[in-house]
């Protein structure tokens, strides 16, 4: 986390953490802040698209994997285009200074609901931006083979029949 503390130097774990890569997006960070249980929400903007979010909200929503393995199940090819998302050469991401404001005020106003104790909009769901400047709400879901919920320890529920011992 630039300008932070190491989430694992026992120090108080943030609220939430934006990410907003401009490479591409460390999965070990984010295995950390799932790990953790650390709220995080995506954000990104290049040549006339932005996205905000998921909020993932660890344990409860859909993460980032299950977001990558929903789109690979639609799209076989899906691994090669997120290799190269946020991986652009220095100058040739190209993002005007309308949509960089449009989508930093949407971060900022679903941040400040959910540090709220709202559920903003993109909690299990994203918020994108399209070059005709209409927003679109997409929803996600947890992907059944997804590890975050398979071993999430209060996923499971044990139930007993009354009359067995």
């Amino acid at each position: 986390m630039a300008g932070g503390t190491p989430l694992g130097d026992k120090s108080d774990l943030p609220d939430l953490v934006i990410l907003a890569p401009v490479t591409p997006l460390d999965m070990l960070l984010v295995d950390d802040l799932t790990f953790l249980r650390i709220p995080h929400l995506l954000v990104s903007a290049f040549e006339g698209h932005g996205t905000v979010g998921p909020l993932v909200l660890p344990g409860d929503t859909a993460c980032l994997h299950c977001i990558d393995l929903t789109r690979r199940d639609h799209d076989p090819r899906w691994p090669i285009v997120r290799a190269r998302l946020g991986g652009y050469p220095p100058g040739e991401i190209a993002c005007d200074v309308a949509l960089s404001a449009a989508v930093a005020a949407q971060v900022v106003g679903h941040a400040l609901a959910f540090l709220d104790g709202k559920e903003p909009p993109v909690t299990n769901g994203t918020m994108d931006v399209t070059p005709d400047w209409r927003w679109k709400r997409r929803s996600w879901k947890a992907h059944p083979q997804c590890r975050c919920m398979r071993n999430n320890p209060y996923s499971l529920r044990m139930v007993m029949a009354p009359d067995r011992d």
